[in-house]
């Protein structure tokens, strides 16, 4: 399937602006270099562990050399000392060497006191010297803080005068209205420094802040910053043997799904980014996958990755889901030698579930929402669809409690289709408006489509929940990659990406279609909607009855009509050619012998 992404839009929540950041779409397996296989080496190797040559806790504030643009540190800029300066966290880094550490601030963000246009450096005051090591390291350090709209970067110079950037925090979420987290307190990061040292014998170290998004940099919400704290800086000689995740996808197409419904099943592909960190090659790394104890095995074809090197490794055989249940994955990797550091290519295990009728990208694992302040706005996630599926309704998750959801709030649920040529989103389908009430809050909801909306194999669509005016909060569950799901901003009548996963799910339970009040004759979906020729329309008697069916366009002029006579009980079908209708709406009108249900559907 062609995927279609929109473009790239910066967003704001109310005060609590957030950016959308841009990523490419997550690597499949058709975009992936494949590596013949290599001989396995049976003879063990000698290991040798990293040695750390430098330490610098902050005790010595003149190890380090400060640029604050002009400001007087404390709360605005780079400070060095046992003092918590910031707004945010009432407490400061949790280190083992205690006492002195360094801390960036800039301003109070709630009393709106940021300054703009300031670039914050923090630099080693005198070149740390690498003769006796070799380049072959690895930064390490401890930080604490949160990302909202900061670049923070890590950068390394060889002389003094030129920096490179080897490292950023670009990876953490925001923390925003809309959901995120800070940074565990303290979160060890780790940067390999070999390919920016090649051939030097010194080298100078750099945290840098600023915005990340210098082209709104009149906004003063793009200078907001929660903080960011340091602390235990250190070089080690890197290992001998050190294979590193750097990143992992799983799914279809380049979306995953946590529930899927057997009639959307489709091959789902693993895979994994590997760096070799170490000094020496490592053999035969291989990715592993298992799901359920044995019901999948896929393996990716062993590659030789080089000292610094990197590949893609993925599962030879992409797994399909037969039946339904719940599906829970692990994966591995495997050398021809042990690692020296394990940890850094542990993956987090995956379970999703296979079922009768809910598409879901959401994770069922609860975390913020997304609100848009003061103004309307629409938020869901695009689907691919694999098999022709009428939708019934969607299911959503209001989020309640102070600042969130406010009873009384009127909301609605919608259906899109994407324009292959534009991009655009285009309507296809809605629910009636539904006015939020306490019940309502805090559970799966069920809001059904007016009309049945057909969705057509080998497309993707987008489904949202919205509301014109504030006091809508959506429950958010998992991250999506970016442009895969979106908010539309009422006020300006514009779509963003968000990486937070909104709940909103696909429903497809034939039976959402079935009048609860038991009416005499219900009709349900008209395929496909929109048409261009053959057209079937399904419905349902109570009883035995005679049935008329009448076909009027807008203006009221009968364009078809089929007397059935008398038809028993249950479900029913009647197909007609619309190709020399008009291009516009239509409705159809059934009549029995007890009632009469009418229904809208488009030519085109």
């Amino acid at each position: 399937m062609k995927k279609v992404y929109l473009s790239i839009f910066i967003i704001g929540l109310g005060s609590s602006l957030s950016f959308g950041q841009y990523a490419p779409k997550p690597i499949t397996s058709n975009n992936m270099s494949k590596v013949a296989p290599k001989e396995l080496s049976n003879a063990p190797v000698a290991k040798t562990l990293g040695t750390q040559f430098w330490l610098d806790d902050f005790s010595a504030p003149g190890t380090w050399s400060i640029d604050n643009s002009g400001q007087p540190g404390g709360a605005f800029g780079w400070t060095v000392d046992a003092v918590n300066d910031g707004w945010w966290s009432g407490s400061p880094i949790n280190s083992t060497s205690d006492g002195n550490f360094a801390e960036l601030s800039n301003g109070d963000a709630q009393a709106g006191t940021q300054t703009l246009g300031v670039v914050y450096t923090l630099t080693t005051a005198a070149p740390i010297d690498l003769i006796a090591n070799g380049t072959n390291v690895t930064l390490d350090f401890l930080q604490f803080g949160a990302r909202f709209n900061d670049l923070q970067e890590i950068q390394v110079s060889t002389d003094g005068t030129n920096f490179t950037t080897v490292g950023d925090n670009n990876d953490a979420p925001v923390l925003s209205a809309s959901g995120g987290a800070p940074y565990a307190n303290p979160t060890s990061k780790s940067i390999n420094l070999a390919t920016a040292l090649a051939g030097a014998t010194q080298v100078w170290i750099r945290f840098r802040w600023t915005t990340n998004f210098p082209a709104a940099a009149t906004n003063p919400n793009v200078w907001i910053t929660y903080g960011w704290y340091i602390d235990d800086v250190s070089l080690t000689t890197n290992a001998e043997y050190d294979l590193a995740v750097t990143s992992t996808y799983w799914g279809t197409a380049g979306l995953n799904y946590y529930q899927i419904p057997l009639t959307q099943v489709a091959p789902i592909d693993f895979s994994s980014n590997v760096t070799n960190g170490g000094t020496l090659s490592m053999t035969n790394a291989t990715l592993n996958v298992d799901i359920n104890s044995g019901v999948y095995t896929g393996t990716s074809v062993g590659s030789t990755i080089p000292s610094l090197a990197s590949d893609s490794l993925f599962a030879t055989v992409p797994f399909t889901p037969t039946a339904n249940g719940t599906y829970n994955v692990t994966r591995t990797i495997t050398t021809a030698v042990a690692d020296d550091v394990p940890s850094n290519n542990a993956m987090a295990p995956i379970s999703f579930t296979v079922n009768n009728y809910i598409y879901a990208r959401d994770n069922n694992v609860l975390a913020g929402s997304t609100s848009n302040g003061t103004d309307g706005f629409e938020t869901g996630n695009l689907f691919d669809i694999w098999a022709d599926q009428t939708c019934l309704g969607l299911n959503v998750r209001l989020k309640g409690g102070a600042g969130e959801t406010t009873v009384g709030t009127e909301i609605y649920a919608k259906i899109y289709s994407i324009d292959p040529t534009t991009g655009d989103f285009i309507f296809a389908g809605e629910s009636l408006p539904l006015i939020v009430a306490t019940s309502n809050l805090n559970t799966n909801l069920l809001m059904k489509m007016i009309d049945p909306v057909d969705l057509l194999a080998n497309n993707t669509y987008l489904a949202v929940v919205g509301s014109y005016t504030p006091g809508l909060a959506v429950a958010n569950a998992g991250t999506s990659e970016p442009q895969t799901s979106f908010l539309l901003d009422a006020a300006t009548s514009t779509w963003f990406y968000q990486t937070e996963t909104p709940y909103v799910r696909f429903n497809f339970d034939p039976s959402l279609g079935v009048d609860e009040n038991t009416s005499a004759v219900t009709i349900g979906n008209i395929f496909p909607n929109p048409t261009s020729g053959e057209t079937t329309i399904n419905y349902s008697l109570a009883n035995a009855s005679a049935v008329n069916v009448e076909v009027v366009d807008i203006t009221g002029k009968v364009v078809y009509s089929l007397d059935n006579g008398t038809e028993v009980a249950g479900a029913h079908n009647v197909a007609f050619n619309a190709a020399s209708f008009s291009n516009g709406v239509y409705y159809v009108t059934i009549s029995t012998d007890e009632a009469t249900v009418t229904k809208k559907f488009i030519k085109k």
